[in-house]
């Protein structure tokens, strides 16, 4: 067993989202405030990576990469003041959203 990939016999969380931006906000300050979520979301217990990084500005999409610990860690992170501030802002939403647990 590969234990790079488990801890504490559990198995890591893996997600990839594109988020579409619905704002007519200006993609930079867009980004801004998900770079904000991004080094917050890092700090949290449980995960392991986050990363938010935009698709070609005409696009006007933003791609998450994350990895967890464990999914109760995921649960934990959409608690988070940081990660509610971003929601409440409507500045995105999801088109597509695939996870793992392998």
């Amino acid at each position: 067993m590969n234990k790079s990939r488990f801890r504490g016999g559990k198995s890591m969380h893996y997600i990839t989202a594109c988020l579409k931006i619905i704002s007519d906000k200006d993609l930079n300050e867009i980004m801004k405030e998900f770079k904000k979520l991004e080094e917050e979301t890092n700090k949290e217990e449980g995960c392991i990576k986050f990363h938010a990084y935009p698709l070609e500005p005409s696009e006007r999409k933003i791609m998450l990469w994350e990895i967890w610990g464990n999914e109760e860690a995921v649960k934990v992170h959409f608690t988070k003041t940081h990660t509610k501030n971003v929601q409440k802002q409507n500045l995105t939403e999801v088109e597509w959203l695939i996870k793992s647990n392998v």
